[in-house]
């Protein structure tokens, strides 16, 4: 660290990158693995249990390919692994972010929560991207009345209009856990069988968007829409996303290393290592890594 430079403060319950990079706080290098998420597949499923970051990983994917934000990408990427390293398709897809956490209410309104949700989100997502398609652009998504129509309006103008749009799903799974646990399997099914809405919009994500991520915590769902969204690849047990997610030791030494110098962190670094091994270490999610890492 120079004299110069600002210390960096933990980012406790942030997931956002864009304030991260803008308030300086501290941030563990994830970009090397947005080339070989681009290698992967163009449509990508990933599952990591809950507190690992999934939602700060799509935040800073979102940065970066977002073309509303090819002039900040110097300023959020360029001391990054990535920013020495940029693809080329880095800040030139038009961004739409699903979280479906935020889907809230009762069972007898789920659909039209769900609904709701979606909307409100692709009419924003229209305001937003508007001079990249015409004037009036936003108006005319916003007068389709479902959601499912208003992704088929962006998809055609996207078409036609050559705007490369980007669908990023975070806890895709979410609600759909939840109905299961609280309200069983025949709810359930009909969600995510048959004529299900919530099948249903996965059915629409295949033909508008170039792109496509979807992160959660199980795959049981994704299981159960497989015949309504089976283009996606699944690369939650692959070897080199193993650490993706979460800290390495080397990340954690670093980190520890970094606030010792700062005078922010007493004591032996080393030792707290080796206390924090027995409790924190080991975690793996794909077989083959083990003989790598």
């Amino acid at each position: 660290m120079t004299t110069n430079e600002i210390a960096r403060q933990l980012p406790l319950g942030i997931a956002d990158y864009e304030r991260i990079r803008r308030q300086h706080y501290y941030y563990v290098d994830k970009t090397m693995y947005i080339p070989k998420l681009e290698f992967s597949s163009s449509y990508l499923f990933f599952v990591r249990p809950r507190r690992f970051g999934k939602s700060l990983l799509l935040s800073m994917l979102r940065a970066y390919y977002d073309i509303n934000l090819a002039d900040k990408f110097d300023e959020y990427f360029g001391d990054l692994w990535i920013g020495s390293h940029p693809t080329a398709l880095h800040n030139s897809y038009a961004m739409l972010h699903l979280d479906f956490s935020l889907v809230t209410g009762g069972i007898d309104m789920l659909q039209e929560s769900f609904d709701s949700y979606c909307g409100m989100v692709v009419d924003s997502f229209a305001e937003v991207y508007e001079h990249l398609f015409y004037e009036g652009f936003a108006a005319d998504v916003k007068n389709e009345n479902w959601a499912t129509k208003k992704l088929n309006f962006i998809g055609s103008k996207a078409r036609r209009y050559h705007v490369p749009l980007y669908l990023i799903v975070d806890e895709y799974d979410n609600f759909t856990n939840t109905v299961l646990n609280q309200h069983g399997e025949d709810i359930y099914r009909g969600l995510t069988h048959g004529e299900g809405f919530y099948r249903d919009i996965f059915k629409i994500f295949k033909p508008n968007f170039e792109r496509v991520l979807m992160i959660g915590v199980s795959p049981v769902t994704m299981d159960d829409l497989t015949s309504g969204y089976n283009i996606a690849t699944n690369i939650t047990a692959r070897a080199e996303f193993n650490q993706m997610l979460g800290f390495s030791e080397d990340d954690v030494r670093q980190m520890f290393g970094y606030y010792h110098q700062l005078g922010w962190l007493q004591g032996d670094v080393e030792a707290m290592i080796r206390e924090m091994k027995p409790w924190y270490d080991g975690y793996c999610f794909a077989k083959d890594s083990l003989e790598r890492e």
